[in-house]
């Protein structure tokens, strides 16, 4: 066996453009992240971003996996602040172990020529060959998408009463919810610790430009007994022209964890979201934060889209 990358032609861009927008608007309907013409509409955004000049877009690679003659798909590929980003990969042909090997062999070798120390891969629901290729090459999961749909109506006695935030507790929130999730992105692998306090500050300047009156976000402070115990953030999106709510920020306060506050407050974000419109709500949760995670599926949260980091 002798695999090997090869670039892609240009006469053969036109196609495997087509079928890799085809491939792109299943994944994400059939993931159920995007409703409808949401998805394709988010795809065709995608490429004109990614692939601005076609062909020869400097910033991207488009190989052909070819293994001793035989074409067995192709791997989309970009490089950016250290890292080589999987965009897209897509056999033709199932692969043997042994060939997901040695392609794992050739793109830990293109990453090292490119200077980089990461590979990252984004992989949806129901794209089996490439959870395959990660999880057989120690690839381990950075980041999570989860949707919860629909949204259920529980019985529960809840001790946790949410409240609109305050303009005076916003303050103290953004600065606190900036440097955390600049933290997480950091301990996620994803970005230096200068890179995550530069994407973190840019995501919030973003969200809320307008504080807590800022049109489509909705924060609140959890309170039991009068007592704050946490803060939650839902933003109202739309997904397949419906509001669909998504949890930007749900916190527990130090003191008051292990209490069972956390799933109180989820709870409260169901409602929350459901009081708006909502029958749909979503959420990313980091690979590290386990017990997070746990809590989510228990909820019925499923995984549409996973993010997984190697380092070379």
């Amino acid at each position: 066996m002798s695999l090997h990358l090869n670039p892609l032609g240009a006469g053969r861009f036109d196609d495997w453009l087509d079928a890799t927008r085809e491939r792109l608007i299943a994944l994400r309907q059939d993931s159920g992240m995007f409703v409808g013409d949401d998805a394709a509409a988010r795809v065709e955004e995608f490429l004109a971003e990614l692939l601005s000049e076609g062909h020869e877009t400097q910033t991207s690679l488009v190989l052909e996996i070819d293994d001793d003659g035989t074409r067995l798909g192709t791997i989309w590929l970009a490089a950016n602040n250290g890292v080589l980003f999987v965009v897209d990969l897509s056999f033709e042909l199932a692969p043997s172990v042994a060939q997901r090997g040695a392609l794992l062999d050739e793109l830990q070798a293109l990453a090292r020529k490119q200077q980089v120390d990461r590979i990252s891969m984004g992989v949806y629901a129901s794209d089996s060959e490439s959870r395959a290729f990660v999880e057989r090459g120690g690839f381990e999961v950075a980041s999570i998408q989860m949707l919860l749909e629909p949204l259920p109506s529980r019985e529960t006695d809840s001790r946790v009463v949410v409240r609109p935030m305050t303009a005076e507790r916003f303050t103290s929130f953004a600065t606190a919810s900036e440097a955390a999730f600049a933290e997480d992105l950091a301990a996620s692998g994803r970005y230096s610790a200068e890179d995550a306090a530069v994407e973190s500050h840019r995501q919030m300047e973003l969200e809320l430009p307008d504080g807590v009156a800022s049109e489509g976000q909705e924060l609140f402070t959890a309170e039991v007994d009068g007592v704050e115990v946490g803060v939650l953030w839902i933003g109202v999106r739309s997904r397949g022209g419906r509001p669909h709510g998504f949890i930007l920020d749900i916190e527990i306060a130090d003191d008051q964890r292990r209490k069972g506050y956390g799933r109180d407050v989820m709870h409260a974000a169901e409602r929350e979201a459901a009081r708006l419109g909502a029958d749909s709500i979503g959420l990313h949760v980091f690979g590290f934060n386990t017990g997070a995670i746990r809590l989510y599926e228990s909820l019925g949260y499923r995984r549409v889209e996973e993010r997984f980091l190697l380092a070379v």
